[in-house]
């Protein structure tokens, strides 16, 4: 009788933790995204759409960047710190030693591809920030608190970043705002915090932020993470690639407009995202505790988000006509349509997540490599067919097209493996 009541004492006490985790955390994304969303939104009117087009874009191209220079580390540290094999404080100094190497030359390289472009003036000067942006987001911590499961932390200094950004577009910014002005603002906040963080987990932690000796064990990683890389990047530009897309096929004022409905969108996926983060190191543990309450946990959670999604949508659509030129005013009012249809595609994407997660529990890498490629690829050759024709539209409902496709690809992966895992020997 014991057994039974320990490991019922056990369950509890992880629903508990999850609960506060998840709590804890998504009251400081409220209070971050209203705080970033008020903000974006006031400076989205200043700027108006031209503007927002050229910054969306950087942003947009800094984030890929970032992501290909993250090399899939954060997945396995989180799933070594997870299963024991390896503790936060051995893994941060190599990982993020690996990221500033690589985020400094590709910032270099950015900016003398910048300065030998014909690009001139503000624009020039925006697009060089572009690469400061990018070293930037290289050094991003968000995985250590999640690796240590204390992503409400994480959340708090997500939202002083958010709140420094928001209030000073508030305060300084008006109508007929420069070219580039947000994205300077958005980096002195983000470099700000990101600096203040190393320093102060450093300090706790007792480790050093700088060690190239630590440069093999980055090395060490990598060669477990690239499948896991490799889904990641094919999942950004399955997500992404559209305001690229938009800017280069169709223009800064098209981009302009497709920005500002993604920049609500993007707000919103940062609670959707932290769901999904919180849950990563929960699927290790329940994948090694019991197989068949893992799995139906899985199917559970990307079924919910999936009809909570549809739900949330419906909702959205009859309301998007009067709230989006509340938002954005007149000048964005053609871009209203595009929010309830990218809305629904995020959280397609949370269903993906899970299935993602757990296959990567079980160490099925190369299975979610498998479902992105196909899409991104497929998706990617439409935008050129499509969007020349039918513009906007055309990239969001693309963009919620590979959303879902990838979404039932990695439930029928995820329902192959569990049958592969039932015939195999244990």
């Amino acid at each position: 009788m014991g057994a039974p009541r320990q490991g019922n004492a056990a369950n509890d006490l992880f629903r508990a933790k999850l609960f506060r985790d998840f709590s804890g955390t998504m009251l400081w994304q409220v209070l971050g995204k209203l705080f970033q969303v008020v903000g974006l939104v006031y400076a989205t009117r200043c700027l108006g759409p031209d503007n927002i087009g050229v910054s969306r874009t950087i942003i947009t191209l800094a984030l890929t960047l970032q992501l290909c220079l993250a090399f899939g580390l954060d997945a396995v540290a989180v799933r070594h710190v997870a299963k024991g094999l390896a503790k936060a404080d051995e893994i941060a100094p190599a990982i993020f030693t690996f990221r500033f190497v690589f985020g400094l030359v590709a910032a270099v390289l950015w900016a003398a591809g910048v300065w030998l472009s014909p690009l001139e003036g503000l624009e020039r000067w925006t697009w060089l920030a572009g690469a400061l942006f990018l070293l930037v987001l290289s050094l991003d911590y968000s995985w250590l608190f999640q690796a240590t499961e204390q992503m409400p932390r994480a959340s708090r200094f997500q939202t002083l970043s958010a709140f420094l950004a928001s209030l000073w577009f508030l305060l300084f910014f008006e109508k007929g705002q420069a070219l580039g002005s947000d994205l300077f603002v958005l980096l002195g906040a983000n470099a700000l915090v990101v600096g203040l963080v190393w320093r102060h987990m450093a300090c706790e932690m007792g480790f050093r932020c700088l060690s190239p000796a630590r440069l093999a064990g980055a090395g060490a990683l990598f060669h477990e993470a690239w499948l896991i890389w490799t889904f990641n990047l094919g999942y950004f530009l399955l997500a992404n690639m559209a305001l690229p897309m938009t800017y280069f096929l169709l223009g800064k004022t098209s981009s302009g407009l497709f920005g500002s409905a993604q920049q609500l969108v993007v707000a919103l996926q940062m609670f959707l995202h932290y769901f999904g983060i919180l849950m990563a190191p929960r699927l290790v543990v329940w994948r090694q505790a019991d197989v068949g309450m893992f799995r139906r946990r899985v199917l559970l959670l990307a079924g919910g988000a999936a009809a909570v999604g549809l739900l949330f949508s419906g909702g959205l659509w009859l309301i998007v006509g009067w709230l989006y030129p509340l938002l954005f005013g007149e000048a964005f009012v053609s871009a209203s349509g595009l929010l309830p249809v990218l809305v629904l595609g995020k959280f397609f994407a949370v269903g993906t997540a899970m299935f993602t997660w757990a296959l990567w529990a079980e160490h099925r890498d190369w299975l979610p490599v498998l479902c992105c490629l196909p899409c991104c690829v497929i998706s990617a050759v439409l935008y050129f067919v499509l969007l020349p024709k039918h513009g906007n539209t055309a990239a969001a409902w693309l963009t919620l097209g590979a959303e879902t496709a990838l979404m039932l690809f990695s439930a029928a992966a995820f329902a192959w493996a569990a049958a592969r895992s039932r015939l195999e020997p244990a």
